[in-house]
């Protein structure tokens, strides 16, 4: 118990029996079934640490945000009158710096 103990404490408590296992395995050549694993963490209430999902990836994905569009020209631009189709390119929207507030 106190090997398995060290490898929880040293994985900051996020990893499960199998990574314990390999590490058991790796580290310190010791062979322990992950079932053995399993049921000693249950008994000695050694509780992994679960990543917890992202509420706004859901609320994107359930609202398609980020839908891409579809191809409605097929590349053919020039459509012969004025203002038929208009057409933007986004590259060169910048996203990743900060906009500086303008005071009035």
């Amino acid at each position: 118990m106190a090997l398995i103990k060290v490898h929880f404490d040293r994985l900051n408590e996020k990893d499960g029996a199998l990574v314990i296992m390999m590490n058991l395995e790796r580290l310190d050549n010791v062979v322990m079934n992950h079932k053995k694993i399993r049921r000693l963490k249950r008994k000695y209430n050694l509780v992994a640490k679960v990543r917890q999902a992202k509420p706004y990836r859901k609320m994107a994905q359930a609202t398609q945000e980020h839908k891409t569009s579809t191809n409605l020209l097929q590349r053919q631009f020039d459509q012969g009158e004025p203002e038929k189709v208009l057409l933007t390119d986004i590259t060169y929207l910048k996203y990743n710096k900060l906009i500086p507030k303008i005071s009035c």
